[in-house]
């Protein structure tokens, strides 16, 4: 009887556990290839090298993220949403009031990893000439 509510108890523990591995990133044996095997499935329809689109945007959040927390957050953001994203349930309520700040600091760098930098690049070129079904065309807001 002992056995199994201590394995029910078991296995009910698992799935916190392991939500909470999946948003520290950082803490992982290997960060950047966890993390680009996780993000690479949203941007597999869109880019032709979607791992390095992964790549360059981690390395733009670590570049522009000092806070650990935030930064594990942000990484997990990626993972679950393909792209940056924070919620206020993956932080601490003393850190909510950065989530603006940390969104506008990787807003250009976000850009430039996914579709270059300049008026010529904005044009995604490795995206088929008929763009992927369910994604909407690139919208040019230069004034």
């Amino acid at each position: 009887m002992t056995q199994a509510v201590l394995g029910g108890f078991l296995i009910g523990m698992l799935p916190g556990a392991a939500q909470a591995d999946a948003r520290q990133l950082s803490l992982m044996p290997d960060p950047r290839g966890e993390f680009i095997r996780l993000c690479a499935p949203f941007m597999a329809p869109r880019y032709a090298r979607p791992e390095a689109v992964c790549d360059c945007l981690r390395n733009a959040m670590f570049d522009e993220v000092d806070d650990p927390e935030i930064l594990d957050a942000l990484l997990y953001g990626v993972t679950e949403r393909g792209v940056p994203t924070l919620n206020r349930a993956w932080l601490p309520a003393e850190k909510w009031s950065r989530i603006e700040t940390t969104m506008t600091a990787i807003a250009e760098p976000t850009m430039q990893c996914m579709f270059g930098s300049g008026a010529e690049s904005r044009k995604p070129h490795d995206m088929p000439a008929n763009g992927s079904p369910g994604t909407p065309p690139v919208q040019d807001l230069t004034p």
